[in-house]
């Protein structure tokens, strides 16, 4: 049986190139693809080695595809462009990515984010670790995998679920290749802001025998990194604020003010570990077996050091106010001045909300079987399971100083600085006082997702028929999230003096941070100040929280599939046109309790909720969508083709957003909020067409240029509203020393009563919500040339438009989240031994999030910019040495409120250098 390697098909026939390109649901799409029968003779094998010979097997895969599609191949087995999957499809146009410490982490299509694309690794999709549908590609490793697709129109064959788009992802398997083959690398790693090098490395051993009827591949491979991410956030502005003081009165109204102020350094551990073994059987010329398992291991232990500040609105000693936006562009925070909210301190946080420890396991079946010359059956069987092991483990201390502070956003970077602070100055550590701790905020996420399928495909004899496909398609998931919680106010108001030897408090330095703030402060062991507590007598409990939730949904489609062939003169015409219709059933149940009082703490600003017994809701929905899709390929000359597709979409809700189950957050001053689900919303519904112009000239070089329209319906949006909660439990005094046990009137912290008027409380509730329609335009522009000299340049751009948009006076409650331009530009050089690349990407201007989750206040972000670097030297046939460099320029990416001058957030992830060597036997 003679087998194909990926990306492979130079001489095949346009008929027989656009058959393998649909078998995108697959399990072996590309990894093995299959033609009409008797065509594999006619198949000359490409070996993918280099930059050249990676875009010109993307374009061949591109030029034979039915549909409108991009794609990237592995340079070498082994060898994939980047050191991550997303930060190679970035550079596909249309294509842009969200990074997480500097990683290319979640993919965005065509200016829709990742809840909006369904990405599929060898056909199948993967549990993921989020609390919704979005992949997070830094679960995989680069060496393991061999091309990635990204469809852009889609065909019945694929799963439904993208609106943006369906990448598929392909992994090695061992019929790809003949003989025994070992791959492996190892490098060193360099951040530029930890100043750190950590170690990877990887290896692939793959090897077919008894006459090429059996194959094993086996890879494994692990990353470390010493990350060091520093921020500023503000947590977003408050609007129609009244500033004020007991001294002066009130000095402005009607403006924005920061909620707080962090300066933070996030020091991370970051190791990933996959592992992947394939057997593959073919006992006769008709029949493949492949089974096949991976597991991925992603710990991120994270320890944030934070210099923190809280601002009131009624303790402001002295401001300056933009009058164009009303705007506070400095104003102070001064004690003895406050009307109720008490003085303004100097925190010192200590948290681990940043960790993250993912598990990711998968495997499969998949038989192909050549039933006659006419018609195939390929059955495919896989799990997967995903989990974000969190809940419980991680913590958040404060310790704080009563200080006067001041804020100012003139210069390029806001800045905060506080009293005592400077250079190496540091105020008398006697003056720290114990405030806030809990155990526990983060969520532990749990998926797990059983899928069968059945394709067929029939081959007539016909000049016009092609080919007709048809299969069935079932998927049962099972998504839940739970939270363990504890917290500790005990201590709350800084009132009791920070036991400083007892959880090591000293100053800390903050290296390569932001130039003109205050990079040096205090810190402490929050694991010891835990400890303390305890000993203490003040323990934090974390318990189960009855917030929690598990969602079910099962997904029955049906597709059938039509692919024709004809000529208009001159001019081939392709033809494909099918349906699929998709039946969705979803099952919710949550444990929720609610808040049924407040209390106060000795802090003024801070609350504690009490909340009523557990209560379980159940609710449902079913739906169905049925999704016809055309495809028309005309080829206009030899080396043109013109395409228009026409197809319907959806994109079901995130998991999480069908959760009846509300959190409500620690209860502040003027900020009662809290954040919930919505079980009754609907799917995305998007109706499409794009068309598009390729030219493949002189070879290897291509130009083309797309147009897209969307009309979606239906847009889901996160908004806030007011929803009341009756408090039952007000039943005279709210807080009585005399009928508890509270460890807060055994402190002595609280020995008096406070009623809180009122039988019911309005929270600010954060909730998604279906909104209106929309209509998506677009244009993409690419061009890829080879020069005759080794230099070769690869560059495209995304422009993409709405007929709703948010203004920075606008008061919608709705926009389209995550739309926006983007570019990019590859220069490369390959010549004999020695391959370089430069590399940048941009993404324009975008608004992040409609509303913060805080106050209905929207999030954008700024354009960015990053340039990348790679080199390599053959050695000889079998070494390879090489660098690489990433975000190389050290760009930040900064996030405002509904104004420029409204910081939201800054992060700089520095800078990465890798070297090493990649060895091949």
């Amino acid at each position: 049986m003679k087998k194909q390697h990926i990306t492979l098909l130079s001489k095949q026939t346009a008929i027989s190139m656009a058959v393998a390109a649909v078998l995108a649901t697959s399990g072996q799409v590309y990894a093995q693809q299959t033609t009409t029968a008797g065509a594999e003779d006619n198949i000359e094998v490409i070996a993918v080695k280099g930059i050249r010979s990676s875009l010109r097997s993307s374009m061949i895969d591109k030029q034979s595809a039915s549909v409108v599609s991009d794609g990237i191949r592995a340079e070498d087995l082994g060898k994939f462009p980047d050191l991550n999957v997303a930060e190679s499809l970035q550079r596909i146009t249309g294509v842009s990515i969200d990074r997480s410490g500097g990683e290319g982490q979640a993919v965005t299509i065509r200016g829709f984010g990742p809840q909006f694309n369904t990405v599929l690794v060898n056909g199948r999709q993967f549990a993921t670790d989020t609390d919704g549908r979005e992949f997070n590609f830094d679960v995989l490793a680069a060496e393991q995998i061999t091309g990635a697709d990204v469809f852009k129109s889609t065909t019945a064959t694929l799963q439904e679920g993208g609106i943006g788009g369906t990448i598929n992802v392909t992994t090695a398997r061992p019929f790809d290749f003949t003989g025994f083959q070992v791959v492996g690398s190892v490098k060193a790693m360099y951040e530029s802001l930890s100043e750190e090098t950590s170690p990877s490395g990887s290896v692939l051993i793959t090897n077919t025998f008894l006459d090429e009827k059996v194959g094993v591949l086996v890879a494994v491979s692990q990353q470390e990194r010493k990350v060091q991410i520093n921020q500023i956030n503000t947590a977003g502005w408050l609007g129609g604020q009244t500033v004020s003081n007991r001294r002066d009165g009130v000095l402005a109204t009607n403006v924005y003010i920061p909620r707080n102020w962090d300066q933070i350094v996030d020091e991370q551990d970051r190791k990933r570990t996959n592992a992947s073994l394939v057997f593959q059987y073919a006992p006769s010329e008709d029949i493949t077996i492949t089974l096949d398992g991976l597991m991925s291991k992603f710990d991120v232990d994270s320890q944030v050091t934070d210099l923190a500040s809280w601002f009131e609105a009624d303790r402001v000693g002295s401001a300056v106010v933009d009058p164009a936006t009303g705007t506070l562009l400095r104003f102070t925070q001064e004690r003895g001045l406050h009307q109720g909210s008490g003085d303004p301190a100097t925190d010192f946080v200590s948290t681990t909300r940043n960790s993250r420890y993912s598990t990711t396991n998968a495997y499969g079946a998949n038989v192909e079987w050549r039933i006659n010359e006419q018609l195939k059956a390929e059955f495919d069987l896989s799990t997967s399971n995903a989990e974000n092991d969190i809940a419980g483990r991680d913590r958040f201390n404060v310790v704080g100083m009563i200080n006067d502070y001041t804020f100012d956003a003139t210069g390029k970077y806001p800045t905060v600085t506080h009293a005592g602070f400077g250079g190496s100055s540091l105020p008398n550590p006697n003056l720290a006082r114990m405030h806030y701790n809990d155990i526990g905020l983060g969520f532990t996420n749990e998926d797990e997702i059983n899928e069968l399928k059945a394709d067929f495909i029939y081959t007539p004899n016909s000049d016009v028929f092609e080919k007709a496909q048809f299969g069935v398609y079932r998927q049962e998931r099972e998504k839940s999230s739970f939270q363990i919680r504890g917290s500790q106010c005990v201590f709350c108001g800084y009132g009791t003096a920070a036991p400083l030897d007892a959880i090591n408090f000293r100053p800390y330095t903050a290296k390569n941070y932001f130039p003109g703030l205050i990079d040096t402060f205090y810190t402490y062991d929050g694991d010891l100040m835990n400890k303390f507590l305890a000993d203490s007598g003040f323990p934090i409990v974390p318990t189960l929280q009855n917030n929690r939730y598990r969602i079910n949904e099962d997904i029955t489609s049906l597709y059938t599939d039509f692919t024709l062939q004809y000529d208009i003169g001159s001019m081939p015409v392709t033809v494909n046109l099918g349906a699929r219709y998709a039946s969705t059933d979803v099952s919710v149940t949550a444990i929720q309790s609610f808040v049924t009082d407040i209390v106060p703490t000795a802090d003024p600003t801070l609350f504690a909720n009490v909340f009523g017994p557990a209560t379980e809701i159940e609710q449902g929905s079913s739906y169905a969508n049925l999704l016809p899709n055309l495809n028309i390929k005309l080829g206009i000359a030899d080396d043109m083709i013109l395409r228009f597709a026409a197809y319907d979409t959806i994109t079901r809700p995130t998991m999480s957003q069908m959760s009846p189950a509300t959190n409500f957050n620690e209860p502040r001053r003027q900020n009662l909020s809290a954040s919930g689900g919505n079980p009754a919303l609907k799917p995305f519904r998007a109706s499409n067409w794009d068309i598009s112009y390729e030219w493949y000239y002189n070879d290897a070089n291509l130009f083309s240029v797309a147009f897209f329209n969307k009309e979606v319906e239906d847009f889901i949006v996160t908004l806030t509203g007011t929803e009341v909660y009756n408090m039952t439990d007000r039943v005279g005094p709210n807080f009585n020393c005399n009928v508890t046990n509270s460890p807060l009137c055994a402190s002595g912290i609280i020995s008096t009563t406070e009623e809180l008027n009122g039988s019911s409380e309005q929270f600010v509730v954060a909730r998604p919500q279906n909104g209106e329609s929309a209509r998506i335009t677009g244009y993409e522009i690419a061009w890829t040339h080879m020069f005759d000299n080794g230099f070769g340049v690869s560059a495209n751009a995304t422009v993409v438009d709405s007929n709703i948009s948010l203004t920075a006076d606008s008061t919608t409650r709705f926009a389209l989240e995550g739309l926006g331009d983007s570019q990019n530009l590859v220069v490369f050089y390959e010549q004999g031994p020695w391959q370089a690349r430069v590399a940048f990407n941009n993404r324009e201007a975008f608004l992040r999030a409609i509303d913060n989750g805080f106050n209905g206040e929207p999030v954008n972000t700024e354009r960015f910019g990053q340039w990348d670097v790679s080199a390599s030297y053959d050695y000889n046939e079998y070494l390879t040495f090489f660098f690489e460099g990433i975000n190389v320029t050290g760009e930040e990416l900064r996030q405002t409120g509904r104004f420029k001058n409204q910081l939201f957030s800054l992060e700089d992830n520095g800078s990465r250098y890798a070297v090493g060597v990649r060895a091949k036997f």
